[in-house]
């Protein structure tokens, strides 16, 4: 992960379920939830340690993550929800840039989160990516970016349009839970 700053614990448990924390990231964010205060044993094993590998330190996370209360149940599509919500709230605070978000989010399919889920339900199959996560007029967006052929003009308009979409999606999409995630399947 490109390192977004501290994480709380319950969205570290979204990132690490979608596998998106690195060694590096997991020894920050136990550092920085030993200096805010948190009492657990795993965390201080954990917290600034160098060159932490994941498949080492991957049973100790886990359990740290439980000891702060965090991930107990989460799954996939509730990790996907917070991991985006995590991001587009980066960008708000300008420490993303709009396109990295973009692009971390996209990078979501190929981490095996299914982001055509209504495909099979809408009439005739179609569906758009992301439909069901809100973020399919962000994924045109982001990837109007990559078009070649786009004018300097257009790419700078298609940046805002991003910049704009993701601070929407925030506000209207982010902000709670949906409570049927889950079931949409």
């Amino acid at each position: 992960m490109r390192y977004l700053g501290p994480l709380s614990p319950d969205q570290a448990a979204a990132f690490w379920r979608l596998n998106a924390l690195t060694g590096e990231d997991v020894s920050r964010l136990t550092m920085h939830w030993l200096e805010e205060g948190a009492e657990s044993q795993t965390v201080a094993e954990l917290a600034g340690q160098p060159d932490l590998i994941l498949s080492d330190c991957r049973d100790a996370f886990q359990k740290c993550l439980r000891e702060l209360g965090a991930g107990a149940s989460l799954s996939e599509r509730e990790a996907a929800w917070r991991y985006i919500q995590t991001l587009l709230m980066a960008v708000k605070e300008c420490a993303l840039a709009p396109r990295d978000a973009a692009h971390q989010i996209v990078t979501l399919e190929r981490k095996g989160i299914d982001l055509f889920p209504l495909r099979n339900l809408a009439p005739n199959g179609k569906a758009y990516a992301g439909e069901e996560l809100g973020i399919e007029v962000m994924l045109g967006l982001y990837w109007a970016l990559d078009d070649v052929d786009a004018s300097d003009t257009e790419l700078a308009q298609a940046a805002e349009e991003l910049k704009a979409e993701c601070q929407r999606l925030l506000d209207v999409f982010y902000t709670n839970p949906p409570q049927d995630l889950d079931q949409r399947k």
